[in-house]
């Protein structure tokens, strides 16, 4: 039972924000509804959206060149991207081409890193036209996607999606994520508002994309939003055999951190004020989670060093665009930071907005024995910040601590290192 304990983890909000660059990356277009799928691809992201009002799909190439994949369709919606061991990329998306002999969910390819693409290729005949909710890659390189509706959570499996299983009959389950952990445990987590099975719901898929059992509510004794706002329940896997899924609360982030399919912990970062939208992201090196939500005004986010087994969350946050309304917010994480995409309200359309964001470094100060500070990235010490105010200098050591000897007592002093965002306190 010490392991399922429901911590609360101690926040530190940084009061500036942190981000590395912001912009719009489509035109006024999109609907409220138009959630985007990101990929970490060499040199960046790609980000593929759809346009309901226009009938396309569209990439956007880590330069930030759109390429058009389909256009003037009857039909399209949210898409998926994954990447096979080869670097094709597969692109899914629910559609109808326009002399309509071809619906459902399709597949496009790209060889060429998303310049251009090849297909439709019909998958599944009993998917729909709706959204490719969900995506993932099996170790093998075997994608999984999926659709939801009314009765139905189907979860594909195969190149063109040749193996169905409904992971969930009752009405209904939505917003689902699919992650695959090192071992090759593949996982569902979706928000479901059936009767006989409410809340926040996390799945085992089996070798045939089968649940191999019940789904189990990880939300429940937490204060998880009863009717949520976000597009997903986010779900992902690090690169030490760890699946992390999170949910929004009233005033709460919880996590729960998962190894081989149980449940091994569950914390909450306290949020000012609800969150709306919410997304996680694992660094590259597969070591460092990022948690990232809307909330108000602003977008917040935090990276955790090992959230598997502890954290002490050092939140910063970069301002929305002034006037407009956040409906979907997508991330990933590259080396030292997160690129999260915003879908935001505009006029005529909605837009898609793009800002990057860096740790936070806190400090903690003491008299006793010695004057020193301690310098952290989450529960990780820093070495080399650099500590200045009342014109001395000082830097931190390997354990991330600087004497403060000669600083005068109750001096502001700023702690500063490239690729964070700083912090500052008062000499004990």
């Amino acid at each position: 039972m010490r392991l399922l304990a429901f911590l609360l983890a101690a926040v530190v909000f940084v009061p500036a924000a942190g981000a590395g660059g912001s912009a719009f990356v489509t035109p006024n277009q999109l609907s409220n509804h138009a959630d985007p799928s990101l990929l970490r691809v060499s040199g960046g992201v790609l980000v593929a959206y759809d346009v309901e009002g226009t009938g396309s799909v569209n990439v956007i190439d880590p330069a930030g060149t759109s390429h058009t994949v389909v256009t003037g369709w009857p039909a399209v919606s949210d898409p998926q991207l994954v990447r096979k061991p080869d670097g094709t990329i597969f692109l899914y998306f629910g559609g109808s081409t326009p002399d309509l002999k071809t619906q459902g969910a399709l597949r496009f390819a790209s060889i060429d890193g998303g310049a251009s693409w090849s297909g439709p290729v019909k998958t599944n005949p009993a998917s729909t036209i709706g959204d490719v909710q969900a995506s993932a890659l099996r170790r093998d390189g075997t994608p999984l996607f999926s659709q939801d509706g009314t009765g139905f959570l189907n979860v594909y499996q195969g190149d063109n999606g040749g193996g169905k299983n409904n992971a969930f009959s009752p009405c209904c389950g939505y917003d689902e994520s699919l992650a695959v952990d090192t071992s090759g445990l593949a996982q569902l987590a979706f928000w479901s508002n059936a009767t006989s099975k409410p809340g926040y719901l996390y799945e085992i898929l089996g070798d045939s994309g089968a649940p191999t059992g019940a789904p189990v509510d990880l939300s429940a004794g937490t204060d998880a939003q009863a009717l949520p706002g976000i597009n997903r329940v986010p779900l992902v896997a690090d690169g030490a055999g760890n699946t992390f899924m999170a949910w929004p609360g009233a005033n709460h982030v919880t996590i729960a951190a998962l190894g081989a399919g149980k449940l091994r912990r569950k914390f909450a970062i306290r949020t000012a004020g609800a969150p709306r939208q919410l997304a996680l992201a694992v660094e590259p090196d597969g070591g460092k989670l990022w948690v990232v939500w809307t909330a108000g005004k602003y977008v917040w986010a935090t990276r955790l060093r090992d959230a598997a087994h502890g954290a002490a969350p050092i939140v910063v946050h970069t301002a929305l665009p002034a006037g407009r309304t956040p409906y979907a917010l997508e991330a990933v994480g590259l080396a030292g930071h997160v690129e999260a995409v915003v879908n935001v309200s505009g006029s005529p359309g909605n837009s898609l907005w793009s800002t990057q964001l860096i740790p936070g470094l806190a400090a903690h100060a003491s008299r006793k024995p010695k004057p020193t500070v301690k310098i952290r990235d989450d529960v990780a010490p820093v070495k080399g910040a650099t500590l200045r105010g009342g014109g001395k200098v000082a830097h931190t050591n390997a354990q991330g601590r600087a004497s403060l000897k000669g600083f005068k007592r109750h001096a502001r002093v700023k702690v500063t290192k490239p690729g964070y965002v700083g912090t500052s306190f008062r000499v004990p």
